[in-house]
């Protein structure tokens, strides 16, 4: 089976603190990101491609034509997600510079940016520069922590469909708990997916492995992309969640084989 992971982050400090592992996601510079890929390469030898998550905020400022070499040479399929920060006083020379380096989608965390309502019009000047370039939107759809109130993802999603039609809109992690609520998005705005990443496995066991069933199926599976969160989780396990979740709610070989692969695929290439 061809899989394609739409997830996979590149920090190389292992630590039982999480907190000190996404410090270094979001610090890694050019050579960092090529020493994060030699560390985790082993994990990618069951992928036929992969989209990496590259959270500096600053990176695009130095070339990453190094990554773009070495990650293409060992998958036949590369994309890149570049975290933006739509507070930079540079925001758009910025954001033509991460075009020109091959970046397929940007995206921003509400968590990560403390994105609150108040922030959501200076956010959209990264929605229109993606729309006019044609790049994916990525907007991450986890829920939890003490500020689940605080910075509401999926408000800002639904304020980026109302706003964007013309690419996609993917929702990072499905949601989260809120599963339901963006399934409703994506019913309602043909543009907008779901990436099943450590949300799907997390849940598993749970009350709401139905509603993730319910709503892979319900949009379509063309319209989810498989997502792993390496390191955040582990490349095996994630496989064999999707797997035994697959086999249990009865999905297609149609269907699995378009989450597994031809979903990433078709947007991204």
């Amino acid at each position: 089976m061809k899989i394609f992971d739409f997830n996979i982050h590149l920090p190389f400090v292992q630590d039982e603190d999480v907190n000190k592992v996404i410090h270094n996601d979001m610090n890694l510079n050019a050579e960092g990101i090529v020493k994060g890929f030699k560390v985790h390469q082993p994990k990618f030898e069951t992928l036929e491609g992969a989209n990496f998550l590259l959270f500096n905020l600053d990176l695009f400022s130095e070339s990453i034509e190094e990554f773009n070499t070495i990650s293409s040479k060992n998958l036949s399929y590369t994309s890149i997600t570049a975290l933006v920060d739509f507070r930079r006083y540079d925001l758009l020379e910025y954001l033509e510079r991460v075009k020109a380096q091959g970046v397929r989608a940007i995206m921003v965390n509400s968590y990560l940016q403390q994105i609150s309502e108040s922030d959501f019009l200076n956010v959209a000047k990264v929605f229109k520069f993606a729309e006019e370039n044609d790049l994916i939107i990525c907007i991450d759809g986890s829920y939890g922590t003490s500020k689940m109130y605080s910075y509401d993802n999926l408000k800002l999603a639904c304020f980026a469909a109302d706003i964007t039609s013309k690419v996609p809109i993917m929702i990072i992690h499905s949601g989260g708990l809120r599963i339901k609520e963006a399934m409703l998005l994506a019913f309602d705005k043909p543009n907008v997916y779901l990436d099943t990443s450590f949300s799907l496995p997390f849940y598993l066991t749970s009350s709401l492995e139905q509603d993730y069933a319910f709503a892979y199926k319900k949009i379509g599976a063309n319209r989810v992309v498989y997502g792993s969160d390496i390191p955040y989780l582990n490349s095996e396990t994630a496989i064999a969640a999707h797997l035994d979740f697959f086999k249990k709610y009865r999905f297609s070989d149609k269907e699995i084989e378009d989450i597994m692969f031809n979903s990433a695929i078709n947007l991204l290439f």
